[in-house]
């Protein structure tokens, strides 16, 4: 109580004491790094690479059963595919795992309206497994997405050339 009112009145404020400061610079860092790498393909709808068919577009609203969604990053072939990213190395542990709770129902909601969407988990994994809400995030991520860990060069690769063939 004592940090809480201490950092509320004389150090950082509201902000830092309430934990709004949601987006950590280590989120901050994968989402441009997906963006980059998107933009380094040619994929990403923005000047230049407009003359891709099918490009994948950043916060494009996507309707779900309940509710208007608007994720990262999706891409559409006559085929809808949504893009979501979480980093799992954050301190925030509890973030994390609402975060991923959050990303599991837009993901199902979406799904409720195009049962054929296919839906992608971005993460950058933790450092150390065997946190229960790590593992609780990544579980409920896996029963909804796919998971392409963004640190292996692999995943990664193979992610990247699907959205190359998509975009075509």
């Amino acid at each position: 109580m004592c940090q809480f009112l201490y950092t509320l009145l004389v150090s950082s404020g509201p902000k830092e004491a309430f934990e709004w400061g949601d987006v950590e610079d280590s989120e901050v860092a994968l989402a441009q790094d997906i963006t980059t790498a998107f933009r380094e393909i040619e994929v990403l709808a923005s000047g230049s690479q407009l003359m891709r068919r099918h490009p994948v577009v950043p916060n494009r609203s996507v309707p779900g059963q309940h509710v208007t969604h608007t994720p990262s990053f999706s891409q559409q072939n006559g085929h809808l595919y949504v893009f979501e990213y979480i980093d799992l190395s954050t301190t925030k542990i509890n973030k994390a795992k609402e975060r991923a709770g959050w990303m599991a129902y837009m993901f199902d909601d979406i799904k409720g309206v195009n049962p054929t969407a296919e839906t992608f988990s971005l993460v950058r994994p933790e450092k150390d497994s065997g946190v229960e809400q790590i593992d609780y995030a990544k579980t409920i991520l896996r029963g909804g997405s796919k998971i392409v860990n963004w640190s292996d060069d692999n995943e990664r690769g193979q992610f990247l050339q699907e959205r190359e063939q998509i975009a075509a």
